[in-house]
Formats: structure tokens, sequence, C-alpha cells
């Protein structure tokens, strides 16, 4: 039986890269740079490339020839990107609300669903707490959600640097998975990328000579898009492996989690 759903972020919840083509092109136009793409999957192919690559959203700025240093938080950069939210606030996917209201009333047990929750709904994201809240908070399933990990998770964990928010990473996952007591084997992970799928593989809780891995699921109608998503991705050892499930509307899992409950 399903104990629990993972869902990822950006490209899953909130259409990010849709807002990342328009923050580009207003910054852009603020620094009155030429904007070099004809189209936004000619725009969402560069910046993919780009994200892959040591250094993260750091070289699109780089390759825009935009001026930023994502590590100086005093850097002009920062002034743009508030005043680029205040006349552009983010929205959630068109069906996500309505998707996580019916899987969190499928995962309801007893009179009183409040006590009696059998079906556990969280969040894994590199985001920052600060930079999501408002999104899930205006998008009204922020009481849905019984845990979530964020950056300023693992960066207050003892032990662990920057380095190990770099996807593809499982730590986040083998801590969440801990947080509301799910077994990887009855816990469903939704992420848009092939990152989100390596790092659901032989996640180390426990035991490390016992890793688990989650259900999968590939959102494509997220970042990488379902011919990527259908490629699946290569682990260390040489084995290839795929999504469990792909959908192409964020409705689609609603029937999904039925069939596993």
């Amino acid at each position: 039986m399903l104990q629990a759903v993972i869902f990822d972020f950006d490209g899953v919840l909130c259409p990010t890269s849709i807002r990342q083509e328009k923050w580009f092109k207003f910054y852009a136009e603020r620094n009155d740079k030429e904007w070099p793409f004809s189209s936004f999957d000619e725009f969402l192919t560069s910046y993919n490339r780009a994200c892959a690559l040591p250094g993260g959203v750091q070289n699109v700025y780089d390759e825009l020839g935009l001026p930023c240093d994502m590590k100086d938080k005093s850097h002009p950069v920062w002034p743009a990107y508030i005043e680029f939210n205040q006349k552009n606030p983010s929205e959630l996917y068109e069906g996500v609300k309505e998707t996580i209201e019916e899987i969190w009333s499928l995962g309801q047990l007893g009179k009183d669903p409040l006590r009696n929750r059998r079906l556990r709904l969280a969040i894994n994201t590199s985001n920052s707490w600060k930079s999501i809240y408002n999104d899930l908070l205006k998008g009204g399933i922020l009481p849905y959600f019984d845990a979530h990990i964020t950056e300023e998770t693992l960066r207050a964990y003892h032990g662990i640097d920057g380095d190990c928010m770099k996807k593809p990473a499982s730590v986040s996952l083998s801590f969440l998975l801990g947080l509301i007591g799910s077994e990887g084997e009855y816990t469903l992970h939704v992420g848009d990328t092939r990152n989100d799928l390596h790092a659901s593989q032989k996640i180390i809780r426990l035991n490390p000579q016992k890793p688990e891995s989650v259900i999968t699921v590939g959102a494509c109608y997220g970042y990488e898009g379902r011919v990527t998503l259908e490629q699946g991705v290569q682990l260390p050892s040489g084995e290839t492996v795929h999504f469990n499930h792909l959908i192409d509307t964020p409705k689609e899992l609603v029937e999904i989690v039925k069939n596993l409950l």
C-alpha cells in the first residue's frame, strides 16, 4: 500500500521554466542585451544544457553576457530579481491544486481525516523555503504537506556543505523518508528531470548494504520533456533505469495513486 508521495517543486508544482525565460528576458532588456532565442524551446534547451554544467544557473548569465555573481548577495542582480517578482507573481501549474486536494482526500482514513492520515505528502527541493513558501500558500496547497526538505535543511545539517546540494543527490530523499516515516518501495517520487530519476535510486538510510529505491513518476510537462525523460538515465554501475510512470499533466497522477493505494 502506498505510504507517501514526494514532489519536486520546480517543473512539477510550479512552471519555473516559463518563469525563468520571463526573468532572463526582463534582465536582458534591463541590461540592453539582445534576446538570442527565437522560441521558448530554444531557450529551454540552452538553459538545461548550461545548468547541467559545473556552476549551474551562473552559466546561463555568463553565456547571455548578463552581469551576475550568484555567490554575492549584494550584487545588483538581486534587487532586479525582487522587482521582477513583484511585477510577475508566480503561480502553480493549472490543475496542481485540484490534484493535491484529491490525492490528499484519497489518503484519508476514519471520520476525522486530520487525525487518521495514512498517505503523507512531502516536498523535496533544492530551493530555499523562503522562495517557495508564498507560492504554496497563495496556491492553497501548503496545508496538505506533512514535511519538506529545502536548501536550509541540508545547510543546517552538521557536516553537509554546499556541494551536497548538487543534483543528482539522494541525501535529501533519505532525510525525507525518515521524516515522514515511509519506506522507499511504498513511496512515489514525482520529478521532472533525469537527475530526479537518478537521485531516486539506491537511497542509503540506516543500512548501506540495503539501499532503497522509490517509485518514480516523470512529469513530462516540466523542464526536460517526454522525449528526454523516456531515455532514462545510466547509473555509475552501467545500468540504465527508467521512470516507472510518465505523466503529461498533473491530474494524471491521481490515477497512479489510486492504483497503488
